[in-house]
């Protein structure tokens, strides 16, 4: 039998050695992101996360803003008793035992998620299994005025150093998720335009930002202008 189909810039989704690994940096240390991510808070009530892993991302969050509201959730057992653990100084975190959708839904059934601006981290794709990201797009995009998502391994065209996800035909692109899109809206879609790496614990991770709802364009400091390029 042959073997998974893989890409020179891809990750199969199989779990990995290592992936209880707690680092006190969150999204993969890359400090261009890390910078986009502050210029986003800066405009939010509320941080979600989806596929908290050991919780490194949302326990960074959460202390570098100790008023921001952080939620995660961690379906598999083992991961969720280390996010607990890991985030257990943090009052502003919650974290939650159960799939993304799941979550997804009863977070966006509450008012006051509804209020205000929200920046998503979506993450949980990986370890082999159907992937839920498609519908928790459709389930942001339909529920929300606006908001801004932020998706982790996610395919940069043209620049094949970044890695991403994929497992059998699911591929973390644009091209996967752009169907469930809500309608009503009008998207704009970043991706990184750097190749230099700049984390100290970690490969290059692919990553896309999209956003809706908003009047104003995100006013990016100097130093990311030419980092950053925005697809449309």
């Amino acid at each position: 039998m042959d073997g998974p189909e893989t890409d020179a810039a891809s990750t199969e989704s199989a779990p990995q050695p290592g992936r209880f690994v707690f680092h006190d940096v969150g999204f993969h240390g890359d400090l261009y992101l890390l910078e986009l991510v502050e210029v986003i808070l800066s405009r939010c009530l509320l941080f979600v996360e989806t596929g908290a892993n050991v919780g490194s991302t949302v326990s960074y969050v959460a202390g570098k803003h100790p008023d921001l509201r952080c939620l995660s959730c961690e379906p598999d057992a083992a991961a969720f008793r280390h996010v607990i653990e890991n985030t257990a100084d943090s009052p502003n975190v919650k974290i939650s035992n159960e799939t993304s959708d799941s979550f997804l839904r009863n977070l966006l059934a509450e008012p006051d998620a509804r209020e205000g601006d929200v920046l998503f981290w979506l993450d949980a794709h990986g370890y082999g299994f159907d992937w839920p990201l498609r519908d928790e797009v459709a389930l942001i995009t339909s529920r929300l005025a606006r908001a801004y998502m932020l998706i982790d391994d996610f395919r940069v065209p043209g620049l094949d150093c970044f890695g991403y996800d994929r497992h059998e035909e699911q591929v973390c692109s644009l091209e996967f998720i752009e169907s469930r899109l809500d309608d009503a809206h009008q998207y704009r879609v970043y991706y990184p335009a750097y190749t230099d790496r700049t984390s100290s614990h970690h490969p290059l991770r692919g990553w896309g930002l999209i956003e809706f709802g908003h009047t104003d364009e995100l006013v990016l400091p100097a130093g990311l202008r030419r980092r950053i390029r925005r697809a449309r």
